[in-house]
């Protein structure tokens, strides 16, 4: 039998092994644990590993793959992941059937890293399945693409579009003349970053179960807990030290992070996107303190204003306290945090720093232009010059983005939510925050939104983790996709 020349196809088999072999590792953990679920995650990874073993070997690399064919491998991945991700939750009986949609919604949140839950008695989940959940962060963190793209020699043509799509942000540094290596060495970082958090959480405390786990969802920059009330289960401050620090790294460039452990610190001199989102997280942090001073005691202001500020500042999600709770002023500020998100190239979602950076000179530049409109003043950020094409696909990506929210809060306000939710919750899921403001506040999940209305947010999470242009070049590379097989049949018959 001929195989098919369809690289996402390609892609998402590739992507299912993977997920394959995290519900084997998990089952591991489960039988190690006694607490059940091992049979549901074994039986999981088989579905898992026949389907993915189907597509990938069924499949090969289309001769004629661009942009739009590698940016629907990077979408179509991300369904098959998600779909294959909620079996766990099913077969372990955790989330009945009936509740498919619930379980869908689990295993979308973690894989985009957004970190929001319709969970509510974490003591009744089995570890394994939770371990589990904490790795589909882990593996969605820097991308299943870029896993794709070191073990598929064959990928070498567009490869960068995939590291592109997958990565967080505008551009893709390369870090090597080949697209595998420059995979490997963005993994080998990220799970060296991974084995430091959980060390330094595991001398904190914490047990080995929980360092682990909590050190995949902090290096994803995902937010996912073991516990219902989060980080505030430990009420450790060295503990929260150690998530601030991993949090604040993995919110930023990973590509940069490389070049600094190569070619030393000054490599986060010439990055004025670290500046700037340094920048943003401390100022919110100062503003936190000054308007909740007479609210909250001076050590837990602090505390609990840091804590969010790079939380909510890097899209994590992790949580101390309720903070809505808080002043309606404070609480705006944490919803800025979630819109603007991480820097790009970072774990992290969000606009990013950097789309930020280039509007605000983008329309720092319109209002010299509107005073001199014969001058030629390019676009610069710090010694580099912007291009005008790249400036525009920034401005087009923040007006796309903003709009995209409004859509979905107008839409989830229309089926019944209280419009603080709704808007709030719009904003999280597009910037796959975590928690929202109103019912959706950190303490609570979010089964407060009607089914229907967390299919919407699901579409909105997996809009922001694909950056909304890959998710649109899925759907034209699928048409045309199918246009072509229609064709083919034609020519045949």
């Amino acid at each position: 039998m001929r195989r098919v020349a369809v690289t996402p196809v390609r892609v998402s088999g590739a992507a299912l092994l993977a997920i394959a072999a995290a519900m084997l590792l998990s089952a591991v953990v489960a039988v190690i644990d006694g607490g059940g679920a091992a049979s549901g995650l074994l039986v999981a990874s088989l579905i898992t590993t026949s389907v993915g073993a189907g597509l990938f070997y069924g499949s090969k690399v289309s001769p004629t793959a661009d942009s739009a064919l590698a940016f629907a491998s990077v979408a179509w991945s991300w369904v098959a992941v998600s779909v294959a991700g909620a079996l766990p939750f099913l077969l372990t009986g955790v989330i009945p059937w009936v509740r498919f949609d619930d379980a869908l919604f689990e295993s979308v949140s973690g894989f985009t890293c957004t970190g929001s839950t319709i969970l509510s008695d974490f003591s009744s989940v089995p570890q394994g399945l939770l371990f589990f959940r904490s790795m589909t962060q882990w593996l969605g963190g820097m991308g299943l693409i870029v896993l794709a793209v070191a073990v598929l020699p064959a990928l070498g043509i567009g490869g960068l579009e995939l590291i592109a799509s997958e990565s967080p942000g505008p551009t893709a540094d390369r870090l090597s003349l080949k697209v595998r290596d420059t995979a490997r060495r963005l993994w080998l970082l990220y799970g060296a970053a991974t084995v430091l958090i959980a060390g330094c959480l595991l001398a904190a405390g914490m047990s080995i179960f929980d360092a682990a786990t909590h050190a995949f969802t902090t290096v994803a920059t995902g937010g996912y807990s073991t516990y219902g009330d989060s980080i505030a289960h430990f009420d450790s401050i060295l503990v929260e030290a150690i998530l601030i620090l991993g949090m604040l790294y993995c919110g930023a460039n990973f590509s940069t992070h490389w070049h600094a452990a190569t070619e030393g610190v000054g490599a986060y001199r010439r990055v004025s996107e670290i500046r700037w989102y340094l920048w943003i997280i401390f100022s919110a942090f100062a503003l936190l303190v000054w308007v909740n001073a007479g609210e909250l005691q001076w050590t837990e202001n602090l505390r609990d204003s840091l804590f969010y500020a790079v939380s909510l500042g890097t899209s994590t999600g992790f949580g101390t306290s309720d903070y809505m709770a808080w002043m309606p002023a404070a609480q705006v500020m944490l919803l800025v945090l979630m819109l603007i998100g991480g820097m790009s190239g970072s774990t992290a979602g969000g606009m990013k720093v950097l789309r930020l950076q280039v509007v605000f000179r983008y329309a720092f530049r319109e209002l010299l232009r509107a005073r001199h409109p014969k001058a030629v003043i390019p676009i610069r950020m710090g010694r580099s010059t912007i291009e005008e094409q790249i400036a525009a696909k920034a401005v087009g990506f923040v007006l796309l983005y903003l709009g995209l929210i409004v859509v979905g809060g107008i839409i989830l306000a229309g089926l019944g939510v209280d419009p603080v939710t709704a808007f709030s919750g719009s904003v999280s899921a597009l910037g796959n925050a975590g928690p929202a403001l109103g019912e959706a506040g950190p303490t609570n999940n979010f089964l407060v939104f009607p089914r229907a209305g967390r299919a919407v947010l699901m579409s909105l999470m997996a809009f922001g983790r694909l950056e909304v242009f890959p998710a649109m070049l899925m759907l034209v590379a699928s048409l045309r996709g199918v246009s072509q097989i229609r064709r083919h049949r034609e020519q045949l018959s």
